[in-house]
């Protein structure tokens, strides 16, 4: 588990990825850490990545191709910031000191391009699901997750949907007995599992 302390860092790390992308399939936009809640917004220019927190702004520099750093001013800490693929940055230290972070995309700065045929038939698995969190209270959690990645399909991007997908996915893993497959395919297809 990350501590809060290097949340600040872990967030301008992942603004540097995002700049970096813009030049290698980097998608702009909110990115979210893996299995938790803290997220941050990632643009890119040129060489550099921002990073936008609540309550700063920092400007990740191209070190190498596809990763940036920052060095935090107030204590000094180098940080960095990777692309991954469109959906997926890592962010971590100066020298490293352990497995990166990862983030993944759940917002993307380019508008969503819906089929209405394909969104009405998410809006219905979504219901569906919705309706099996009221009639199976035991597994409330695990459906009312499969609700969200189908209410999430309706309304974006192939990409957004696969990237929130992927972020239930991880949730549910955590709760499920069994992990072998996803409880909801329509939902969370295995490409996220």
């Amino acid at each position: 588990m990350i501590e809060a302390k290097h949340l600040a860092g872990l967030a301008v790390a992942v603004a540097v990825a995002a700049s970096a992308s813009a030049q290698q399939g980097f998608t702009a936009g909110t990115y979210m850490l893996e299995g938790g809640s803290y997220s941050i917004d990632v643009s890119g220019s040129g060489n550099t990545l921002v990073v936008k927190e609540p309550n700063k702004q920092s400007v990740y520099t191209q070190a190498a191709p596809g990763m940036y750093h920052f060095t935090n001013p107030n204590n000094g800490i180098t940080y960095s910031l990777r692309i991954v693929d469109a959906l997926t940055l890592e962010a971590g230290k100066v020298p490293a000191n352990g497995a990166p972070s990862r983030l993944v995309l759940v917002g993307g700065a380019a508008p969503a391009q819906v089929d209405e045929g394909e969104s009405e038939r998410f809006r219905e698995i979504a219901m569906n699901y919705q309706q099996r969190s009221i009639s199976d209270p035991d597994n409330v959690q695990l459906w009312t997750a499969c609700a969200g990645a189908a209410f999430k399909a309706s309304a974006s991007t192939r990409a957004d949907h696969l990237a929130y997908a992927s972020q239930m996915a991880q949730m549910l893993k955590q709760i499920m007995v069994n992990t072998a497959e996803s409880p909801c395919p329509d939902a969370i297809p295995a490409s996220a599992w």
